[in-house]
């Protein structure tokens, strides 16, 4: 006979034990918020703060989130004024959504100074007609040969706090929102402490190389009522 009655019945409770929600494994997030961004704008579907209220909302139904950290490398308020300041906006209203949330950033390192000036003698120089030539820095970047950033910082920060929480056992699992192979060995060094660690991505800009370094996989997609995840 069980041992709490017939069917897994308590008679001390009068609830079914079957129905007893089991618990939430719990959870710390750790967003990739440069990577995230991007792959939101390129499937045209930045919507400010709204889509990480729907993701939290979502997540908080399978795991029990005690903290969310999200990464940023922060502009320069001097070369892009008003850059720095939509961003500084977003992540006011950003922590208005969770107070689990927690913004960690490092500043955004300039590799390459482009302005208007030298962008025409370089076109100049190779004898690029006139027309042609305020599109040549459009042309470069959507070709991908320049690079005017570097955030290796912030991914730098997020590998070493994921370490730090791991090895104080903070939360059971871990769940990482990037598409960004470069976190593979962090990922592998994560489960050697015997963290679960889930890739929570879009479809789009994906790196199958992490998803299958996870132990798990969560998917982000978008349907007629907003975010959403497959599981």
């Amino acid at each position: 006979m069980h041992p709490h009655g017939c069917d897994g019945f308590n008679p001390v409770t009068n609830v079914g034990l079957s129905s007893v929600k089991p618990m939430q494994p719990s959870a710390i997030l750790f967003i990739d918020g440069s990577n995230f961004y991007h792959g939101l704008k390129e499937i045209n579907e930045l919507h400010g703060t709204e889509n990480f209220k729907n993701l939290f909302k979502l997540l908080e139904q399978k795991y029990n989130l005690k903290q969310i950290y999200f990464y940023d490398a922060i502009k320069n308020s001097q070369k892009e004024p008003q850059a720095y300041a939509n961003q500084q906006k977003f992540h006011e209203n950003l922590k208005m959504v969770s107070d689990k949330l927690r913004i960690r950033s490092r500043k955004l390192k300039y590799l390459v100074e482009l302005d208007e000036r030298k962008i025409t003698e370089a076109g100049e120089a190779v004898g690029i007609v006139d027309s042609c030539k305020y599109k040549l820095k459009k042309f470069l970047y959507k070709l991908g040969l320049i690079k005017i950033t570097k955030e290796k910082g912030v991914d730098i920060l997020l590998v070493t706090d994921a370490v730090q929480v791991a090895q104080k056992k903070e939360a059971s699992t871990i769940v990482l929102l990037s598409g960004d192979a470069d976190f593979v060995p962090l990922i592998n060094l994560l489960r050697s402490y015997g963290i679960l660690c889930v890739n929570l991505h879009l479809y789009k800009g994906s790196a199958n190389e992490l998803r299958i370094a996870c132990d798990e996989h969560i998917l982000i997609y978008f349907d007629e009522n907003g975010l959403n995840l497959k599981y």
